[in-house]
């Protein structure tokens, strides 16, 4: 049967176990650490009275982008296992095993 098209947010672990289970498409991982480093270095430089430097504009606002990653079956052990957001024995507990050995995920 197709994957019918549910999508969610934020990587959680119930989320990437969905995935796994395929029984939702997708979920999107944001790089946490990468955006609350840069938003630490935004408040040094505006205690210190400096203004941050802006990479491009958004919405007319100085704003630094970063990008999410879309996460399927396909690259969850690249871009969640690989990278050391979640670990397998988080995500392949209980009736997720059976997906994470189908997905090359293993404990």
């Amino acid at each position: 049967d197709p994957v019918p098209p549910v999508t969610g947010n934020d990587a959680t672990i119930a989320a990437l176990q969905l995935v796994i289970a395929g029984d939702q498409y997708n979920t999107i991982s944001k790089p946490s650490e990468i955006v609350a480093a840069a938003a630490a270095q935004a408040a040094v430089k505006f205690l210190s009275g400096e203004t941050p430097k802006a990479e491009t504009t958004l919405f007319n606002a100085p704003s630094k982008l970063f990008v999410p990653a879309v996460v399927t079956q396909e690259n969850l052990k690249a871009e969640i296992i690989d990278k050391k957001i979640q670990t397998a024995d988080q995500l392949c507990t209980g009736r997720y095993a059976a997906g994470c050995k189908k997905l090359g995920i293993t404990q």
